[in-house]
C-alpha cells in the first residue's frame, strides 16, 4: 500500500516503496545507485571516479530482481539477497542534515559480498539537499 495521505489514514509500516532511482550520498569518489523498475526488474549501478574526475567516472552495473515480503523489499542479483525497508523519514544525520528523507536501508544482517552493504540510499533526485538544514 502506498500511503500518500498520512496518518491516521495509514501506519508508517504499510508505506511501500516507489519504483525508481535510490542512491547513496558520498564524500568520497564512489557512489551506488539501486534502481527499483516497474515490474520487479533492478539495477545496481556503482561509480568510481579519481578525484576532481567526476565527468570521467567508471560505472559498473549488476541486474537483478526484486520484490515485496511484506513490508520488506527483497532483492536478488549474482546469488545475493539484501532485504531493504522504506523508510519515508530515512535520518539524515550521517550528512550532517536534521531530518529525514524518503529513502531505503538494509533490514537485517547483509551478505558478505553484497554491493549494498548497510549503507542508506535515498530517493531521487535529492530534494534534501536543497531544503535540509544542518544540524
Amino acid at each position: 500500500m502506498l500511503c500518500l495521505l498520512g496518518p491516521p489514514a495509514c501506519r508508517r509500516d504499510s508505506i511501500s516503496p516507489l519504483p525508481g532511482a535510490y542512491s547513496t550520498v558520498s564524500e568520497s569518489e564512489w557512489n551506488i545507485i539501486l534502481t527499483l523498475k516497474k515490474g520487479g526488474a533492478a539495477e545496481i549501478q556503482v561509480e568510481s571516479w579519481a578525484p576532481g574526475e567526476y565527468k570521467t567516472r567508471s560505472s559498473d552495473k549488476t541486474e537483478g530482481r526484486w520484490s515485496l515480503d511484506g513490508g520488506t523489499i527483497v532483492l536478488e542479483y549474482s546469488d545475493i539477497e539484501d532485504r531493504l525497508v522504506f523508510d519515508p523519514e530515512l535520518p539524515l544525520a550521517i550528512l550532517g542534515y536534521k531530518g529525514g528523507a524518503p529513502g531505503l536501508i538494509q533490514k537485517e544482517a547483509f551478505a558478505e559480498d553484497s554491493i549494498l552493504r548497510n549503507y542508506p540510499l535515498w530517493k531521487l533526485p535529492h530534494r534534501f539537499a536543497e531544503t535540509a538544514q544542518p544540524r
